[in-house]
C-alpha cells in the first residue's frame, strides 16, 4: 500500500481493497489456463494463418496489461476509514440539493465502486467536489452543460 501523498495514490475503502485483491487472483487463475490455450493453438502449425493462436495472443496480452493494471493499484491503494469530523469522504452518504431544488442522495466512493447516479467516484469532477465537505457548503463543478451547484443537506459518515 502506499502512502497518502504519493500522487499516483488510490484511495479505496477497505471493502474496494479486498474486491481489488479477490479480482487479481482471479484474473492470475486464468494464466494458466490461457497458457495452455496458446501452446495447444501453437501446434497447429502456420502461424501466419492460425487465427485462433492471433486470438489466444490478444487474449493473453490484455489479461496481463490487467493484472498490471490491478497490481499497481492495489501497490498504490491507501485504505481510508470513514471520517468522524462532520467533513465528507470516501464512503461518506451525502444528501445534495440541486439548482431547482431537486435532493437525492449519492455516495462517495472510488472508481472501483463507481456506479452512477448514485455512487459517484471521488475522482470524477463531482466527486472532487462534494469530498471533504461539510453540512450547509455549497459544492460547485464544471460539467459539460456548465457549471452546477450542489447544496450539502446532510452527511453519513
Amino acid at each position: 500500500m502506499a502512502d497518502e501523498n504519493n500522487p499516483e495514490a488510490v484511495l479505496v475503502t477497505e471493502e474496494d481493497f479486498e474486491t481489488m485483491k479477490k479480482n487479481l487472483i482471479e484474473l492470475n487463475a486464468r494464466v494458466p489456463e490461457l497458457s495452455q490455450e496458446l501452446h495447444r493453438t501453437r501446434a497447429d502449425g502456420d502461424f501466419s494463418e492460425n487465427a485462433p493462436l492471433h486470438a489466444a495472443r490478444e487474449e493473453m496480452s490484455k489479461l496481463q496489461s490487467s493484472i498490471r493494471d490491478l497490481e499497481a493499484q492495489i501497490n498504490n491503494a491507501v485504505i481510508q476509514s470513514n471520517r468522524n469530523d462532520g467533513r465528507s469522504g470516501l464512503g461518506s452518504v451525502i444528501t445534495i440539493r440541486d439548482a431547482n431544488g431537486n435532493e437525492r442522495e449519492i455516495t462517495l466512493v472510488s472508481h472501483v465502486e463507481a456506479n452512477p447516479p448514485t455512487h459517484i467516484s471521488i475522482e470524477s469532477p463531482m466527486g472532487e467536489a462534494l469530498f471533504n465537505r461539510a453540512s450547509g457548503e455549497l459544492a460547485k463543478f464544471d460539467a459539460p452543460k456548465g457549471e452546477i451547484a450542489l447544496q450539502i443537506l446532510n452527511i453519513k459518515n
